[in-house]
């Protein structure tokens, strides 16, 4: 200490909690995998409700004998497994759902929603296409609609309306 004043920088100085979340407990970097303010960065956890309502979809691929399909979406989020389904629409290549399904998402910045289209058989079931979002836009966005085409397929695509519903953070005092 010189003339009523603490040096910052001396290496005596005590850090503040975002330094020792950024540099060890004991001052020193932590240099496991890249930098740590890039692995900080990686810790951010994003919790909310993710609210998918598929709306229709459009010139789907034919994929069954007869020319016709009777299709349903299979809604799955990768990280949790959590699955929905629409119901089936017979007899239509352009189906029109309007179905909503919520989801409790964890962990939205690592999330994936992935929706397969399928033509529901007598005798089985055929794969049409699919989709895959993350939620990073829909997370900055809050809600917005898009039409997405089939991956995986010739033809078709979805039409979905997305919403984020942030959870708030409780800390206990």
């Amino acid at each position: 200490m010189e003339n009523g004043f603490v040096n910052p920088f001396a290496s005596t100085y005590s850090m503040t909690s975002l330094e020792k979340a950024l540099k060890g407990g004991d001052g020193t970097e932590v240099a496991d995998s890249g930098t740590a303010a890039t692995r900080k960065k990686r810790d951010v956890i994003v919790r909310g409700v993710f609210s998918v309502t598929v709306i229709s979809a459009e010139d789907l691929p034919i994929v069954d004998l007869m020319g016709k399909a009777d299709p349903y979406v299979v809604l799955y989020m990768k990280k949790t497994g959590n699955k929905n389904k629409t119901r089936v629409v017979n007899d239509s290549l352009n189906p029109v759902w309007n179905q909503t399904f919520d989801f409790v998402v964890e962990d939205g910045l690592h999330d994936m929603l992935i929706l397969e289209v399928w033509d529901h058989d007598t005798f089985g079931k055929d794969y049409m296409g699919r989709c895959i979002l993350t939620l990073t836009k829909v997370i900055l966005e809050g809600e917005y609609n898009d039409t997405i085409p089939l991956d995986g397929s010739k033809s078709g695509k979805l039409s979905l309306h997305l919403k984020w519903m942030p959870q708030p953070i409780y800390r206990d005092a």
